[in-house]
C-alpha cells in the first residue's frame, strides 16, 4: 500500500534559486500558455441578493414571519415562529408541542444543526461556507467551465474566456453542478429548493439568462441537493438530497421522475453514475452506501465500521474500479468489480475493499500534509489521482495504473498555494488530448490549471507512463512502476510564490 512516507524530505527553494538540486522546479503555469482563460472569481462586483430586501430586524414578529415566507419558503417561516415561541414561552405555549412535533418532519430537521455548519461538514468542497469558490464542473464534451461563487451565482466560461452569469433569487445554498452530456449548454444546479436546469448560450450575452430558460425539478421531500449525476446519453439525471432518503431518476425530456427507495433510516449524501452506465454509487450521511445495477435497478448494500460515512468517491474510466474514502480514516479503498461477486447472483459473498493509499498526516518539508480527505478526483485516463484534505492546505497528486492487483499508485507531486488560499474544489477536464488537466478552485477565487502531458504505452512495456511537464525541457520525464525509486527521487513540488 502506498503512503505519504514515500515522499522524500524536501528543502525550500525559491523560483529564482538557480542552484536548486531538484530535477524539476516548475513555475506557475499561465493560462495563456495552454490556451485557457484566466479566471478569478470576484465577489466585489457581484450583487448579493440579500440587500435587495428590507432587513427583518426592525419588523414586527408577524412581519418577520411573513417576510421569511415570501423571501424563502414555508419551513423558514415555521422556523421563525418557533424562535418566537422560545423567546416568549408564555404566549400561546399550548402551541409549542404541536409546532415542535410538526417541525420534526420539516426538510431542515434532518440537517441536525445550523445549515452552514452541517453543509460544510458533509460537502466535498473544503471550507464550503467561507470559500469564494464552492463548486466547479467541466462540460464532458466541449470546453465550458461552470463555477459557483459563495453568493450562489454560477459563472460559466468558454475557452475564449467569455463569461455568462446564471443567477436566481430562489437558487441559494448551491451544493452540486452537473453538465448534461451531448448538449451544448444544459447545466443542472442542485441547491436548497431543488434542481434548476439552465440552458446557457453564448450567442447572445447581452441578454442575461432568466427564469424563462430554466426547468425546475422540485419536490417537498427533496431539498439541499448534494448529488447530481447524468447518464452518458444525457436523458436521465439522478439526484440525492441530504434531507431525503430517496433518490430520484429524472427523465429530462419528459420532465418526469421515478423514486428509488430502500427501507433505511439514513438520508443520502451524493451519487455517481459509472461511466459505462451499468452502475450507480450512492452513499448516505451515515455508515452505509449502495452500489446499484442499472439493469434491473437492484442494489447491493455495504456498511462501514466505526460509525463513519463515505466522504468522497470516484469511478475509474472503465467503471471496473471504485475508489472511496471515509470521514474518519485517512485510507483510500478500492472495490474491484473484476474480482467481486456483486450482481453475480451470490447471496453470501465476501465484500472486500482493498486499501491502496494511506494518507495519514506526515511532516514533509516542515509542513503537515495528509489526514482526512475532503475530496478526490481521477482523470479520464486513470493515470492521475488528485486529493485534497480537510485539515491541510496542500493538494497531493498520485500517478496511478489499473493492474491485475487492483490499482498501482506512485507519489507524484505536492501542490501548495499561497498563505491566503486553500484548495476548495478540484476537477480534471474530461477532454484534454495532451494528457490530464487538473483544475483547482482556490478559496480566494483563483482558478488554476495544472497540466500533465504524457503518452500512453502498451501495458507490457516496462515504462507504462512517460510524463512531461510544462517546463520547456522535453528531455525531463518520469517513468512508472519499473523505476519507482527514480520517480520518487524526482518528486516535483509545485512552488507558488
Amino acid at each position: 500500500m502506498c503512503s505519504l512516507r514515500d515522499f522524500p524530505e524536501l528543502r525550500d527553494c525559491s523560483l529564482t534559486d538557480k542552484t536548486a538540486s531538484m530535477p524539476f522546479v516548475i513555475k506557475r503555469i499561465k493560462p495563456e500558455e495552454i490556451g485557457y482563460p484566466n479566471i478569478v472569481v470576484q465577489l466585489k462586483g457581484d450583487q448579493n441578493p440579500e440587500p435587495l430586501f428590507l432587513p427583518t430586524s426592525g419588523l414586527t414578529t408577524l412581519q418577520q414571519i411573513l417576510s421569511k415566507f415570501a423571501e424563502e419558503n414555508f419551513w423558514s417561516a415555521c422556523d421563525e415562529l418557533t424562535k418566537y415561541f422560545k423567546r416568549n414561552p408564555s404566549n400561546l405555549s399550548v402551541l409549542m408541542y404541536p409546532l415542535g412535533l410538526f417541525m420534526k418532519f420539516s426538510p431542515r430537521a434532518s440537517l441536525k444543526g445550523p445549515e452552514n455548519l452541517v453543509l460544510t461538514d458533509i460537502s466535498r468542497t473544503k471550507l464550503w461556507s467561507s470559500s469564494v469558490v464552492r463548486c466547479m464542473s467541466w462540460h464532458p464534451q466541449i470546453t465550458k467551465l461552470a463555477i459557483v461563487s459563495s453568493h450562489d451565482i454560477v459563472h460559466v466560461y468558454n475557452q475564449k474566456g467569455t463569461e455568462a452569469k446564471v443567477k436566481s433569487k430562489s437558487q441559494r445554498a448551491i451544493l452540486s453542478l452537473a453538465w448534461r452530456p451531448l448538449s451544448i449548454g444544459t447545466l443542472a444546479v442542485g441547491c436548497e429548493k431543488g434542481i434548476f436546469i439552465w440552458t446557457v448560450e453564448f450567442s447572445n450575452l447581452s441578454v442575461r439568462p432568466t427564469v424563462n430558460n430554466v426547468c425546475k425539478f422540485i419536490k417537498d421531500d427533496h431539498r439541499y441537493i448534494t448529488g447530481l449525476s447524468w447518464n452518458k446519453m444525457g436523458d436521465l439525471l439522478i439526484s440525492s438530497a441530504v434531507t431525503s432518503k430517496t433518490m430520484y431518476i429524472w427523465n429530462y425530456p419528459l420532465e418526469t421522475c421515478v423514486p428509488l427507495r430502500r427501507i433505511t433510516s439514513d438520508t443520502l449524501n451524493f451519487v455517481h453514475w459509472s461511466p459505462d452506465n451499468t452502475k450507480v454509487f450512492s452513499c448516505s450521511t451515515n455508515e452505509t452506501f449502495r452500489i446499484w445495477s442499472t439493469d434491473k435497478w437492484t442494489s447491493d448494500k455495504w456498511s462501514l465500521n466505526n460509525r463513519s460515512r463515505v466522504q468522497c468517491a470516484c469511478w475509474s474510466p472503465c467503471s471496473s474500479i471504485l475508489l472511496f474514502a471515509t470521514d474518519s480514516c485517512s485510507i483510500i479503498n478500492a472495490i474491484d468489480f473484476r474480482k467481486s461477486d456483486v450482481f453475480n447472483g451470490s447471496r453470501n459473498y465476501k465484500k472486500v475493499a482493498w486499501p491502496i493509499i494511506d494518507i495519514k498526516s506526515e511532516c514533509i518539508n516542515d509542513k503537515v500534509i495528509g489526514g482526512t480527505l475532503s475530496d478526490m478526483c481521477w482523470d479520464q485516463n486513470a493515470q492521475r489521482l488528485a486529493i485534497t484534505f480537510k485539515n491541510s492546505g496542500s493538494l497531493v497528486v498520485f500517478q496511478t495504473a489499473i493492474s491485475e492487483a487492483v490499482v498501482d499508485c506512485i507519489p507524484f507531486c505536492i501542490i501548495q498555494g499561497r498563505l491566503d488560499e486553500e484548495p476548495s474544489t478540484i476537477a480534471f477536464k474530461p477532454t484534454y488530448k495532451q494528457g490530464s488537466l487538473l483544475t483547482i478552485g482556490w478559496s480566494n477565487g483563483n482558478i488554476e490549471y495544472v497540466p500533465f502531458e504524457y503518452t500512453c504505452k502498451s501495458k507490457n512495456d516496462p515504462e507504462m507512463f512517460r510524463t512531461t511537464w510544462f517546463s520547456g525541457d522535453n528531455n525531463k520525464s518520469m517513468s512508472g512502476r519499473a523505476s519507482m525509486s527514480t520517480t520518487t527521487n524526482s518528486l516535483i513540488e509545485y512552488l507558488l510564490n
